[in-house]
């Protein structure tokens, strides 16, 4: 079996899991399955690390950073001003109000992108909208905005001005060496937004 297919099985699965135990919200139409594999297959659903860097360092009021990992990972390491709601509680009531709204565009993130693609899925079956995925995840980060590549004599002068952005970004975000816990954790906490200026590396 195709493993793109195996990973959506998996998420429809954990998606009907969530569903179970979700209190009922009279506003909140559900999405039909497939609309939602449509919308899962527009690409348009992730933003790069560039421009989330961009918008951070132009600080829009509109951006809502929710890192999807575990509270001990997110203390360790997180996007500047993100929320911290890990994907084992991110259908709990208390956090319903931040989706249900149409002023943010938020964008989900962990290291990588399998748990912000579940967290997508749940969220994005409920109805919520203006829901988006960090490409790549942290380690993504890492190598493009904090420790950004040269380009090659011979590249076209994109690929110039792309890195004098990374490298200016690079240098306003703080690059670091730290390693990302490659473990997920799930735990029920309380959203703090908080700024750090350490970077990580890792898994999911």
């Amino acid at each position: 079996m195709n493993k793109f297919y195996v990973i959506i099985v998996a998420i429809l699965i954990t998606l009907g899991a969530g569903l179970f135990f979700l209190p009922e919200r009279t506003n909140i139409h559900e999405v039909k399955p497939e609309l939602l594999l449509q919308e899962f297959n527009n690409q348009k659903r992730f933003w790069s690390t560039d421009m989330i860097a961009e918008k951070l360092i132009d600080k829009d009021p509109s951006l809502l950073l929710i890192d999807v990992r575990s509270f001990d990972e997110y203390m360790e390491y997180s996007l500047p001003n993100a929320m911290n709601i890990p994907l084992g509680s991110i259908l709990d009531s208390a956090w319903m109000d931040y989706f249900d709204q149409d002023h943010y565009d938020i964008v989900l993130f962990s290291n990588g992108d399998i748990y912000p693609d579940q967290a997508w899925f749940l969220l994005k079956r409920l109805g919520y909208q203006h829901l988006y995925i960090m490409k790549g995840g942290l380690n993504c980060w890492a190598e493009t905005i904090l420790q950004p590549v040269p380009p090659h004599a011979t590249d076209p002068t994109e690929a110039f001005e792309l890195y004098d952005f990374r490298k200016g970004a690079s240098m306003f975000f703080g690059a670091g060496t730290q390693e990302i816990n490659r473990e997920v954790k799930q735990e029920t906490i309380t959203v703090t937004p908080r700024k750090k200026k350490t970077v990580i590396e890792g898994g999911c």
